[in-house]
């Protein structure tokens, strides 16, 4: 017979081990309506279906009389309603009840914007150091003769830079196409309101008015971008001009489905586009790099742990865990409960109370490791053709060119 083993049962439902012996005692002595078997001199919980009910039910009665000095109730900073759209606030209840993650995307708003943008000038200046801004520079100085190619027959090029952080990885390639007269439009696409302003200061003290700067406010996993071309495909200059779409700081790896920003690029784009994207592939070293310390507690000046602190889930309620998932291939950044909370969201209309067990993972960061071969393949079904790749000297990081293949009536089916 399958069996549960008491730690399984333990991790399961988020109680201690001592609650699992009372639940196997309980039913020795027929208080408790749960089907035990015998290994060994051992008693251990049956799993069958009959028994997963009653001990939910054995979880839940638990819940309701759990000692209040392990139970902690917090509510939200004023800072988080005002910050985050009530739309933006159902995702992050949703993500919490469901998915035990926290977006990572909205640790980019007001004051997250200001943290990245610390993050990204540290990088500017790590000499001799091989990081995913020096990397996606290296790359683009490598291929910037492949892409002058691909321009030749074009008199105009915008860019549309997915997730443009502060704008530091396309600096360079601005420059170029400005020394060109090529360049018509840089249009700049991020979540965060604060992150496009800090992008447009860079571009206007970098180019003034060469490089004009349009910012949009957009979530790229699932909005597209192609309202903003629009007028301009259509007009009678159409064929002079092209689109490069460039996805740079491995945004696709931090989210749930890693080829979800990349199909709403290719849905949004026409078929004389290109895409630029760079990765840092799944490598032993990749694997093994983590830019904090097993036994660091986040602040909200961390380019992790924004939201963390607006949620006011402070250090005290968690452990930070960090490792490499090898069925998965993902590395992660989650913290795990060390007492149970319930997180009371009441602001206005909004009225909603999410309840975590001690025990929990909460996700706040995922890397997914892709080969060089995985990326060419999954931007292949998506329906990209490779016009270009190339890997750094170290080759820790990854740079293709991709066209847009011809369109179906529907895009491929993921796989």
């Amino acid at each position: 017979m399958i069996y549960f083993k008491h730690s399984d049962l333990s991790d399961k439902y988020h109680v201690s081990l001592k609650t699992v012996h009372n639940w196997i005692d309980g039913a020795k002595q027929g208080k408790v309506n749960l089907k035990l078997h015998s290994v060994t001199n051992r008693t251990y919980v049956a799993n069958t279906p009959e028994n997963l009910l009653v001990l939910n039910d054995l979880s839940d009665k638990g819940k309701k009389y759990r000692n209040t000095l392990h139970h902690k109730i917090i509510e939200p900073k004023a800072e988080f309603y005002d910050i985050l759209s009530p739309r933006q606030i159902l995702d992050v209840i949703t993500n919490l009840d469901v998915h035990k993650e926290i977006p990572k995307q909205y640790d980019y708003l007001k004051e997250g914007a200001t943290n990245f943008d610390n993050w990204m000038k540290r990088l500017s200046t790590e000499d001799g150091v091989n990081n995913i801004l020096s990397g996606t520079l290296e790359l683009l100085r490598v291929n910037m003769e492949a892409i002058d190619r691909l321009l030749v027959d074009y008199k105009r090029v915008n860019i549309v830079d997915l997730g443009a952080g502060n704008a530091y990885p396309v600096k360079e390639l601005l420059s170029h196409l400005t020394d060109k007269g090529l360049l018509n439009r840089y249009i700049a696409l991020d979540i965060s309101p604060q992150m496009l302003k800090i992008a447009e200061n860079n571009v206007k003290e970098w180019f003034g008015t060469d490089a004009p700067f349009e910012g949009y406010v957009r979530d790229i996993t699932c909005e597209q971008f192609d309202d903003i071309l629009v007028n301009e495909m259509l007009d009678n200059k159409a064929d002079e001009t092209i689109n490069i779409v460039l996805v740079f700081g491995g945004t696709p790896t931090n989210h749930r489905s890693y080829d979800s920003v990349f199909r709403t690029a290719y849905a949004s784009m026409t078929s004389s586009d290109i895409l630029i994207t760079c990765e840092k592939p799944d490598t032993e070293t990749s694997r093994r790099y983590f830019a904090f310390s097993t036994t660091h507690k986040l602040s909200p000046k961390d380019q992790i742990g924004y939201l963390l602190d607006l949620m006011n889930i402070d250090g005290s309620l968690y452990e930070l865990e960090m490792g490499f998932d090898k069925e998965k291939l993902m590395r992660y950044l989650r913290i795990k409960l060390n007492t149970s909370i319930t997180i009371k969201f009441m602001h206005g209309d909004i009225d909603r109370s999410i309840n975590l067990e001690k025990g929990e993972r909460i996700l706040l960061l995922r890397i997914w490791h892709l080969t060089t071969l995985d990326v060419i393949s999954t931007l292949s079904n998506i329906g990209f053709t490779l016009l270009q790749s190339s890997l750094t000297k170290d080759r820790q990081f990854f740079l293709s060119i991709s066209g847009v293949g011809i369109k179906d009536s529907q895009p491929p089916t993921q796989q």
